[in-house]
């Protein structure tokens, strides 16, 4: 019995641009491929989260591709894998409990806009790489190392556990001013009937130094 993690990936911003390189203006196009926790589709604009007035920067910012993830606070510290889109819309996970996956089609971490990383919480034989995530607190911080051999590090913001069915799409996957980054796992109970866990587990955290 797999308890995987599963997260709706809503909330795929075209303004992103396959999460390679940004021009850091006004996100002022609707979303794509926008579904709601069931899977149906609605207007796209329906979903845009309501986000502030950003002032235009002639700023390209780009890094290596992430290999790494480091969280001294909860003993972390596993290799990254790259993680698309399932069939149904859902983003995967990786298949090694022991490593974390970062969306691909989304920023990398560092880059503006919000980095999304998932991993397990357990397997059938113990704990998984995200086992003790909900034991983060605001100011705890998160290394990534890029392949380029750069570190990026983050700052824990705040922790939240939410139901499936009330996925926060919008604040994991919406836009962001500044280069910020989501660890997403499983939470709550599990149900043993579906073989998942009834709530995920979001760090948010902001950028606080590329080195």
């Amino acid at each position: 019995m797999v308890r995987a993690i599963t997260v709706v990936a809503t909330g795929v911003f075209a303004f992103l641009l396959g999460g390679r390189t940004y021009e850091w203006t006004p996100p002022l196009v609707p979303l794509v491929n926008a579904r709601v926790m069931t899977g149906a589709t609605r207007d796209p604009w329906a979903v845009t989260p309501s986000v502030p007035s950003y002032r235009p920067a002639p700023v390209v910012l780009r890094v290596a591709d992430p290999v790494r993830v480091q969280i001294t606070a909860i003993g972390v510290d596993a290799p990254l894998v790259p993680l698309g889109l399932q069939p149904d819309g859902t983003m995967d996970v990786p298949a090694d409990f022991a490593a974390a996956g970062w969306y691909d089609d989304g920023p990398r971490p560092g880059e503006y806009g919000p980095a999304v990383i998932a991993g397990h919480l357990d397997s059938t034989v113990g704990p998984a790489v995200f086992f003790r995530l909900s034991q983060l607190h605001r100011g705890d911080q998160i290394e990534v190392r890029h392949a380029g051999g750069e570190d990026s590090t983050f700052v824990v913001t705040r922790v939240g556990r939410f139901a499936k069915q009330a996925f926060p799409t919008a604040d994991v996957f919406g836009p962001t001013p500044e280069p910020e980054l989501r660890l997403v796992t499983c939470g709550g109970s599990f149900d043993f009937a579906r073989h998942t866990y009834r709530a995920n587990t979001v760090v948010f955290a902001s950028l606080k130094s590329t080195q």
